[in-house]
Parts: structure tokens; sequence; C-alpha cells
């Protein structure tokens, strides 16, 4: 394995080429109005901080759960019921990350920047500033099928947890799941939240304390691969629609080539060129029951694509601006979006 093992930037890019130069225009400093109408529209968010010690978290917004989105501040209502952790009670504002999800849109808004935690008269709350904010096309939920619920089976209580070695609950919970979001930072400590997609079980449980996870084809953009290049450390959240319980896993991880890993993750004969290879530290089970809360898996609550902007008239304006070069963008993003629904892998 270690021959394989890819250990820098310029080794990661012969296997997944730079993207585009106007890729990094893509990334807005303050809310503009795609980035509320998809706030607006959002019925969920996950949150993901730098301490390791702290899951990611799931907040239900569709109860007026945004209490402020403005210029750079995202203000989140704390859940009136759930545990304030001693790590955010008593610490400054520390690095973290949002994802935000429309019921029965693909894309999504990802926001990266810090938070603190706030409690006054006007309650608890979740406020965040943001130092990036950008959109997230739609694959991973397609590959997962994310918005099938999948038939209830039994899945431990929350609170469950171990050290190390994954239980037989959690190897069976891996082995079920299409979907994860997986955060991780880079060397001066700011982070990313990203989602994985594929077929249930599509990340291979190597053994009790390793997982392979594979790499699709995306925006080559490769920030998580990249943070991993730097600091190794990664928590996942494993979820399975439908569930109110989500799989906390943390680890370190390192990235691989080697075609004996990257086998087991084939799919329709086409292996991933990269693989992370995750070392367990530790898991969790986690209450996600937000997302239920929030409708993501209910076909009533979901909202048409019609009612909202598209996704690449979003991504086009915010890289080339509303007059005719955003214009004639849209019409180049919008093949390449609807070419790349059709070859996900």
């Amino acid at each position: 394995m270690n021959h394989h093992r890819i250990e820098s930037l310029k080794r990661l890019r012969t296997l997944i080429a730079a993207p585009p130069p106007m890729m990094s225009k893509r990334l807005q400093t303050t809310l503009d109005e795609y980035c509320l109408t998809i706030i607006e529209h959002s019925t969920a968010c996950a949150v993901g901080y730098l301490d390791p010690e702290l899951d990611i978290q799931y907040f239900n917004l569709s109860d007026g759960g945004v209490m402020r989105a403005e210029g750079r501040d995202i203000h989140l209502v704390w859940p009136a019921d759930r545990h304030v952790p001693a790590l955010l009670e008593h610490a400054t504002a520390q690095a973290c990350s949002l994802l935000f999800i429309m019921p029965g849109i693909g894309f999504a808004l990802r926001a990266n920047g810090h938070c603190s935690l706030r409690q006054d008269g006007a309650g608890t709350r979740l406020e965040f500033r943001a130092d990036a904010l950008f959109l997230h096309c739609s694959r991973a939920k397609v590959r997962a099928g994310f918005w099938e619920p999948r038939p209830p089976h039994a899945v431990p209580d929350a609170g469950e947890e171990g050290i190390g070695l994954l239980s037989d609950a959690a190897q069976a919970f891996i082995a079920a799941s299409p979907y994860l979001l997986m955060l991780t930072h880079n060397g001066a400590g700011a982070t990313e939240i990203s989602p994985r997609g594929d077929p249930d079980g599509f990340v291979c449980v190597w053994d009790e304390q390793t997982l392979l996870i594979p790499e699709r084809p995306g925006n080559k953009v490769a920030c998580s691969l990249s943070n991993i290049l730097s600091t190794e450390a990664v928590t996942l959240s494993f979820l399975i629609p439908g569930s109110g319980i989500a799989l906390s896993v943390v680890g370190r991880a390192q990235l691989t080539a080697d075609p004996a890993l990257l086998q087991p993750l084939a799919i329709k004969g086409k292996l991933p060129v990269v693989a992370t290879v995750l070392q367990v530290e530790r898991y969790r089970f986690v209450s996600c029951s937000e997302l239920v809360e929030a409708g993501l898996w209910r076909k009533e609550t979901h909202i048409s694509e019609r009612d909202i902007p598209s996704f690449a008239k979003m991504l086009s304006e915010h890289m080339n601006g509303k007059g005719l070069l955003g214009k004639a963008t849209t019409v180049v993003v919008g093949a390449v979006v609807r070419h790349d629904l059709k070859n996900l892998y």
C-alpha cells in the first residue's frame, strides 16, 4: 500500500487534473441573492466543527431555524432540547463549515468560516461568520439515491460508541449507508464539509479499523483531498435516508492509488483513481432526527426545481456576473451539468 500512497499535491494532480482557473471565481465572500435563495428554501443544515471531539450536527430549519442571514453572518437557532457541549459553551470562535440542504433539490450551499455559541435573552444560537460561500453540485445525492428513504432496520440508539475497532453494528450501518459528509481541515485550521454518495454500502470496511472511501469524478478542486495531505484529520457522518440516527467516525487518513484497494470500490467496472484510507480512532452513533423532522424524505415537502434558479445559472453568475458573459457561461455550464449527470462514474 505504501508504494501507492499519495503524499503530495503534485502527485495527486497527476491523477486528478487541476480545475479550470475560473473555478476559483465560484467563491463568494458575502451572501448574495442566490445564497439567500438557497438558505430560504433549505429545511436542514449540517454543521461540522474543527474540534474532533465534536461530531457533525444537524439543524432543522423548517420552522424559523435561521435567525439571521445577512452580509457574512448566518445565525442558527440552537435546539432547546440539545445539550450544549462544553467545547462550544466555553470556547472562542472556532473554524466550522455549513452545508444547507433543500428538500428534493440535489445541489446545495456550502459555507466555510468560524462560529461561536451565544446565549442571551433571545435564546441560544450558533453565530457563524463566513469566509467563503459556494455552490455544490448534485452528483453525490444522485449517485446515492438520497431522496429515497430506505426500509427501516434495527440501528443502535444514539450514544453508543467505541474506540478504535468498529463494532458489528457500526459496520452494518456503513454497509447500509449510501451517503456521508466528510469534514477535513487544512494546516491553518480552515474546515471543509463535503458530501460523498454512491449505492448503499459504497464505503468498504477493509477491516474493523480501516475504511476505504472512493473519490468519484467531481469538480477537480479536491479541497478535502488536499486537506488530508496536509493534516490527515477526518470526521465522517454516515447517513441512511429516512433514518433518525447517523454514525460519526473520526480518524486519520491517507490517500492511495493502490489497485488492490481500489478494486473493491469499482462500480460498473470503473475503478476510482484515488481512495481515502481511514484508520478509525473512534465512532459514535448520534441523533439526526432533525433531518427527518425537516421533511427531507417526504415527497410532499420537496420543492420543485422550477421554483428556484438553476444550478447552472447560479454558478455561472457567481463566476462571470449577470451580463452577456454570465449568460453565455450558463449555457456552457448547463451542458456540462447534463453531461456529468449522465456520466456519474
